[in-house]
């Protein structure tokens, strides 16, 4: 069975995102292993204690040396990716080795794929800057951009979301596109 870690961008306990993780984990279940790491399981990155790496960073990256993908689910945050998830994604985009020339990670060549739910841009700004960092990291993207989402307005007054069914859909459509990048 494929190993799927998934990463929420969101650090809300009850966050919209989480959400739509737990949709994605529906989608998968007895297809694939999930795995979670939150966006803040590792200190802000700091070259001055890079090598050796911290236990935290060395334990996610062990996690995601063993993963088969990875799903990103993010909010967006100023049209732009939040804190702690780039603090994550500096982290694996480093070297595991100092002064590599050929500046190998955990990730590089590894599957990936991202979605999110926001406001009225579907978090289409987000996911574009991921495109970006996540292909640079040298990462295989899975359906490009992803998918994005809005939420009704009711959900940032009421903090609760019920997912519609074209979101459950959407959700997994992308599920079966990502395992079938793995067979």
């Amino acid at each position: 069975m494929k190993k799927i870690v998934f990463i929420v961008g969101s650090l809300r306990e009850k966050s919209f995102n989480g959400s739509l993780a737990k949709l994605a984990e529906t989608a998968l279940q007895g297809k694939a292993e999930i795995e979670y790491i939150k966006a803040d399981a590792v200190p802000f990155l700091n070259q001055d204690i890079e090598f050796p790496a911290p236990e935290s960073v060395a334990r996610v990256r062990n996690i995601i040396k063993e993963a088969d993908a990875l799903w990103i689910f993010s909010p967006e945050y100023n049209y732009n990716i939040p804190g702690g998830l780039k603090n994550l994604l500096d982290w694996l985009s480093r070297p595991l080795i100092a002064n590599d020339p050929e500046r190998m990670t955990v990730v590089v060549g590894k599957r990936v794929t991202i979605c999110g739910v926001g406001g009225k841009n579907e978090t289409a700004s987000v996911r574009a800057r991921l495109v970006d960092m996540l292909t640079f990291m040298r990462m295989e993207l899975v359906g490009g951009a992803g998918k994005g989402f809005a939420l009704p307005p009711s959900a940032f007054a009421t903090g609760a979301w019920e997912p519609e069914q074209e979101v459950v859909a959407a959700i997994e459509e992308q599920a079966a596109e990502l395992l079938q990048a793995l067979a």
